[in-house]
């Protein structure tokens, strides 16, 4: 599993370079700038993007193929796209955390902080619970038009959450919201490993 993880980080590094560079101009945009609703969002977008496009190099490279020949089960696989997603989201919503953190000192408007957890963790994980079982199954090319659509949903869904009033979003019912995100999100996980296991490459 240590191997496949680094694989995944040596892909991001090799390959994304680009998106991880737009995540920190988004930010530091969003902590700078008045309006900010959509600088917040789409950074967790392109993490999100970051984490599930290590799929098509992999499909480029045959290096799925490949993979079936070595000592790694397919839901280690399955699993190391999964770890990655959520550490992807994980980091880019930390350091959103701080440069509102920041922001929102400066203006004081502090309290205003606690409710980006509700208005982002969902985005950025119902995101790759969409994406990587449809993927995964299918392939990056069939899946394609799914990942196309999904990104405008997520996108919408994240301006929509930024409009909402914060004291609606601070309320019990939304607050669920995020619970339930984490329940897909691990649903999601072993759905892919069975799609995948019984996919024919």
């Amino acid at each position: 599993m240590k191997g496949l993880l680094r694989k995944e980080l040596y892909l991001i590094w090799a390959y994304c370079r680009i998106f991880l560079l737009m995540i920190a101009v988004f930010i530091v945009a969003g902590a700078l700038g008045d309006q900010t609703d959509f600088m917040v969002v789409y950074p967790m977008v392109i993490g999100m993007i970051v984490a599930v496009s290590t799929l098509s190099y992999d499909e480029r490279s045959k290096w799925n193929v490949a993979c079936d020949a070595m000592p790694v089960s397919r839901a280690q696989v399955v699993s190391s796209k999964y770890i990655v997603a959520l550490g992807s989201v994980l980091v880019v919503f930390v350091l959103i955390l701080i440069a509102q953190g920041i922001r929102l000192t400066a203006l004081g408007r502090l309290p205003e902080l606690a409710h980006l957890p509700v208005k982002l963790l969902p985005l950025g994980l119902l995101g790759p619970a969409v994406l990587l079982p449809v993927m995964l199954a299918l392939g990056v090319e069939k899946g394609r038009i799914i990942y196309f659509i999904a990104i405008g949903v997520v996108c919408a869904l994240g301006v929509g959450m930024g409009k909402m009033p914060e004291a609606q979003l601070g309320t019990a019912p939304e607050s669920l919201i995020l619970l339930l995100s984490c329940a897909i999100f691990a649903a999601s996980w072993l759905l892919a490993i069975r799609l995948y296991e019984k996919r024919e490459l």
